[in-house]
């Protein structure tokens, strides 16, 4: 059961908030998605796209697939409310924040290993350009969700940011991955991993700030 507290808090702040028309808000979202995941995929494809070299079309193939899926379960938990208005439990928005880093990690690790040489130390590329590149992208996504769902989380603003940030962070590494050919530990570790829980710490650092609702007189 809620809280009195809470209750007041979430009735205060749908009394502040006029009730938007649904279908404006519908192209508003369906506007803003698409313009961050326009701007993601032209960074993506400015610089360079697919670069499959050296691997092979199945190593590419498998990991590509083990990233998509892994992006859209989180996608559904962090954009999704699970029936109800006050959004995802909190224990299912912490399970996929520390699942799903974990997941995309291990799969490309383990999937790569199946190959010959596919995770063979590369001392030229240490993995800047991916965290810069992985950053670059996923900013965008999640920007667009922090801004579609200010002021709508009376609960776990923090949690739900968080969510968001590694939904954001799980798209950035499925373009990156197809960008980048090296599947050496340490590489992805700075190059793919950082930039995936930099994302989750900012997007749980909005959550807080932005997710939250904020009602006054209470």
């Amino acid at each position: 059961m809620l809280s009195h507290e809470l209750k007041a808090r979430v009735l205060q702040g749908a009394r502040a908030t006029p009730a938007p028309d649904r279908m404006a808000m519908r192209r508003i979202e369906t506007l803003a998605v698409a313009a961050a995941t326009a701007i993601a995929v032209g960074l993506f494809v400015a610089l360079g796209g697919l670069r499959a070299a050296p691997r092979p079309e199945l190593l590419i193939a498998g990991t590509s697939l083990g990233a998509v899926l892994v992006a859209l379960a989180a996608a559904w938990t962090a954009l999704g409310r699970g029936g109800s208005m006050l959004g995802r439990p909190r224990a299912v928005l912490a399970a996929t924040t520390i699942a799903a880093p974990a997941v995309l990690f291990a799969w490309k690790v383990l999937f790569s290993t199946r190959f010959a040489g596919m995770t063979d130390p590369w001392p030229d590329r240490p993995g800047l350009k991916c965290l810069a590149l992985s950053l670059a992208v996923g900013v965008w996504p999640l920007a667009a969700c922090v801004l579609l769902r200010r002021g709508s989380d009376p609960l776990h603003p923090t949690l739900s940011g968080a969510a968001l940030g590694v939904t954001a962070g799980a798209l950035s590494w499925t373009l990156v991955d197809l960008w980048c050919p090296v599947a050496y530990v340490p590489h992805l570790l700075l190059g793919h991993l950082l930039p995936l829980l930099m994302l989750t710490g900012i997007g749980a650092a909005l959550g807080a700030r932005v997710l939250a609702v904020r009602a006054t007189g209470i």
